[in-house]
Formats: C-alpha cells, structure tokens, sequence
C-alpha cells in the first residue's frame, strides 16, 4: 500500500532530508517497498562520513547519517500504521448529497476562514467536507493524495498543540477558484524527535461547474530542500 506522503506526510522525508540533498537531486517518493532503497543511502552515507578528511565534511556526513538512519526507522514504523489503520478501518467513499452548492462567493469565503482560523485544516486534517466534491485531488510539492488520504494522513502527521496555521492575505473567491497565502509551523508526530519546520505559501481551490472545489494545490515559498534542511530536532 502506498505510505501517505506530501507536506502532509513530510514526515517520512524530512529526517533523511539532509541525506536525499546529496543523493538525489529530487524528493525521494517513498512507498512502503523504498525501505530497502533508504537502507542502502545509509549506508553510502555512512562511509562518506568515515572517510572525510575535513572537519566539517565530516559533522555534515554524520548528520546526514543520523537523518537517514533516523528517517529509515520511521518510515517502517509509518507504513506499519498506515497499513494497520488501512486494515482495521477501510475509508468508504462519502455519498455527494449533502454537499454545499449554490453557495454565494461570500458564503464560501465564511467557509474557508472557519477552517483556516477555527478548524486549522492544513495541519488538523479536520475540513468542511460539504465543501469538496468526493474526486476532489489534493496536490503539494511532493505528491498528489485522494480526499480521505490527505485527512486521514494529515490529522495523523500533524494535529498537535504545536503545529498551528494562519491566513497571509486575504481570501480570494472567484467562480472559478478560492485562493489564499498562507503561513504555517508545523511538528510532525515522531516520538521523541518531534521535527519541526515553518513553511509559507498558496494555495488555490478549483471550482467545478456545481461549485464545489475539484482541486487542491499547494505551493510553497521555499524549496523541498530548504524546508527539509530548516527542520529542527527535540
């Protein structure tokens, strides 16, 4: 089963972040089968570090080291959860009666600021349901996810008492499309080491023919590699 990925799951890449700078010149995607593929990094990672002459090449091998090795653990203890969670509650797909059409742009807007302000969306998972059309695709920097991945993955990765999101401008609310700029600080929800990483950016909400949004997309200020690098432990 595919692992939840994305600034939703940054989780499982941002303890190899260091390590995947060098390795790869593009996020690593990982599934539950690129264990095996992070293993290996480590151990390449490993001898780097050993055989460094320079003090500094050397501080920055081993901390690439200790992200990857620390990255790998939590993968494999994510997709054990994910598949567990998968296993004992399997998401049913939403009916679309019920769903919010025939809003006005003002209506909308109301909307979209009760869950940036009250329901914190972006980090808690927890979104007007009413408000998406059940295809609706939700894409980041990293990937793209259905609708009950991104929730249950999102609420999984980040509802803490840290991470926290807020509005950066104003709502824009067309026939087409809501947009907003927004700003976050998030903590991912890894024992002990609780990464944490501010971010910045937009995000723009499509708008299908009955007015229900179609499209998720995020897109980010800073680049994957220095929010990965920005990521600080404990």
């Amino acid at each position: 089963a595919d692992v939840f990925l994305g600034m939703r799951s940054f989780v499982l890449l941002t303890l190899v972040a260091y390590a995947s700078a060098f390795v790869c010149p593009t996020p690593i995607i990982f599934k539950a089968s690129a264990l095996r593929t992070i293993s290996l990094k480590t151990s390449v990672l490993a001898l780097s570090a050993k055989s460094g002459d320079d003090g500094e090449a050397n501080t920055t091998g081993r901390r690439a080291m200790l992200l990857a090795t620390c990255g790998s653990v939590a993968i494999a203890l994510s997709t054990a959860t994910h598949a567990k969670a998968a296993t004992l509650a399997p998401a049913a797909p939403q009916m679309s009666e019920g769903k919010a059409v025939g809003l006005s742009d003002e209506e909308l807007r109301k909307k979209i600021e009760y869950d940036v302000v009250s329901n914190q969306f972006m980090v808690s998972g927890t979104l007007t349901r009413s408000l998406y059309d059940e295809s609706c695709m939700f894409t980041d920097e990293i990937d793209t996810y259905t609708l009950d991945k991104w929730i249950s993955g999102t609420s999984l990765l980040f509802k803490n008492d840290y991470s926290k999101m807020e509005l950066d401008g104003p709502i824009s609310v067309s026939d087409t499309q809501a947009s907003f700029r927004f700003k976050e600080q998030l903590m991912f929800n890894i024992p002990v080491l609780k990464p944490k990483v501010p971010l910045t950016g937009k995000l723009v909400l499509k708008r299908g023919a009955d007015g229900l949004f179609t499209s998720y997309k995020e897109s980010w200020d800073q680049s994957v590699s220095s929010v990965l690098l920005s990521a600080k432990l404990f």
